[in-house]
């Protein structure tokens, strides 16, 4: 009924021995990577107990995946256990929880995660989900709060749905950090892996409907697992946080032109030698005030209460210095975290720019840098325009005209980030209207 895969210890240490040799070399050659100057934008340890992200829409099957127990099997030494749940579909999207969430871990031999289901709406593609059941305690915490709880939980869910799409011939999490290209690195360095284990659900077996027990293949974990299908008659009767797809309509849901200094949406501020984000008189602004070991300055600000579905942005931005040297802005949407999103950009100069970032490299270029007639250069307003549904489509606009439109699920829900770049300084970027519609059912 279920497939299990085993955890690779070999190829785990041999993934922490080449990670121990990096660090080593680089202290050696005296110029070790210098850490990004850019704020982190997302707390590194959540309030709630439990951070959860589900993937659904209000129309259409979903499979829901619930978690009584997952007891270990294998010696903590009395060390607080950190756990990470994701539940993937190799050609949709993937759901996750982390627990607990608000501290490194709890002493435990069992854990009970019933009250948070884990639930993946049902592509009509779509013949498996894998739900990976990961158990880590850390020599080093801080590595993990560096991080971001947030975006290490949103980057594992990637790269866990990214290796769905390989042979899996190696073990899901050596491959995850091997492919992350070196961010995963230190957290990885400073946890010792518990144990993990692997379900398959099938559509061929009617998705493994009911309650089952599955004792990892590396002997280190046992999962309990209870899972159920519901029709999309059921899910109609369900409340949602997406909006229903088909036959909508705009819901404006923010209008932002931050009147008096003030925001409906919270977003990053904070300041360092090289930046300060804030939200002023009639706008969300960036200042870029020094360049340090890069030859660019770059500070990025998200909404850090709300996500989005189904929706349409209109931002009016601009750049406050005409005589900036290569200035880009503009809106990071589908926003994940700090290396995961869609980038959406201009330049001072008249190019624009779409890619779609994963773990902090390209994973798709849309559309390099390209002159564009319809951008106004210099420190005029520009209106970007993004329009998204939950089944991939993108469309682009600037200033009213369609510059992009392509299919890309590599995302389908998020916040959004604006951001700035330059390279003099000082260089100030303004979001002085922001406009958000979801779209819902008729």
């Amino acid at each position: 009924m279920s497939k299990l895969s085993a955890i690779s210890r070999k190829a785990t240490l041999w993934l922490l021995a080449v990670i121990l040799l990096i660090a080593l070399t680089g202290c050696a050659a005296g110029n070790p990577t210098p850490p990004p100057s850019a704020p982190a934008l997302i707390p590194a340890t959540p309030d709630t107990e439990v951070f959860q992200v589900n993937d659904v829409l209000s129309e259409g099957p979903r499979l829901r995946v619930t978690v009584p127990a997952v007891t270990l099997l294998a010696e903590t030494a009395d060390r607080p256990v950190q756990l990470f749940v994701v539940l993937a579909d190799p050609s949709g999207t993937y759901s996750y929880l982390v627990y607990p969430a608000n501290r490194p871990g709890e002493m435990a031999e069992q854990f009970d995660l019933s009250a948070w289901p884990l639930e993946i709406t049902l592509q009509a593609e779509s013949s498996e989900l894998v739900l990976w059941v990961l158990a880590v305690t850390s020599s080093r915490y801080e590595a993990t709060e560096a991080y971001g709880l947030q975006a290490l939980a949103a980057s594992l869910g990637i790269g866990f749905r990214e290796w769905l799409s390989t042979e899996r011939t190696d073990d899901p999490l050596a491959a995850i950090v091997s492919g992350s290209a070196g961010a995963l690195f230190e957290w990885f360095a400073s946890t010792e892996v518990i144990g993990q284990a692997l379900v398959t659900l099938r559509a061929a077996d009617d998705w493994d409907a009911g309650m089952a027990s599955e004792r990892s293949a590396d002997g280190r974990l046992n999962v309990v697992f209870d899972v159920a299908l519901l029709s999309a008659t059921e899910v109609a009767s369900l409340p949602t946080p997406s909006p229903t797809p088909g036959e909508r309509e705009y819901a404006l849901i923010a209008d932002e032109d931050f009147s008096g200094g003030q925001s409906q949406l919270a977003w990053y501020e904070g300041q360092d030698r090289t930046f300060r984000n804030q939200v002023v008189e009639g706008a969300y602004e960036i200042q870029l005030t020094e360049i340090v070991q890069r030859d660019y300055a770059l500070s990025w600000g998200s909404v850090e209460n709300a996500r989005f579905a189904d929706y349409r942005v209109e931002a009016e931005v601009r750049l406050v210095e005409e005589s900036v040297q290569e200035a880009r802005y503009g809106l990071w949407f589908h926003y994940q975290d700090d290396f995961n999103f869609i980038y959406f950009g201009i330049s001072n100069d008249g190019r624009y720019r779409v890619a779609v970032i994963l773990r902090n490299a390209n994973r798709r270029e849309i559309q390099d840098w390209t002159p564009h007639p319809a951008i106004r250069t210099g420190a005029a307003t520009n209106t970007l325009t993004v329009e998204t549904t939950v089944t991939g489509e993108i469309t682009l606009s600037i200033n009213g005209e369609p510059v992009a439109n392509f299919t890309d699920r590599t995302f389908s829900t998020g916040s959004l980030a604006f951001f700035c770049y330059a390279r003099s300084v000082p260089a100030t970027c303004r979001l002085e209207r922001l406009r958000i519609w979801e779209r819902r059912g008729l």
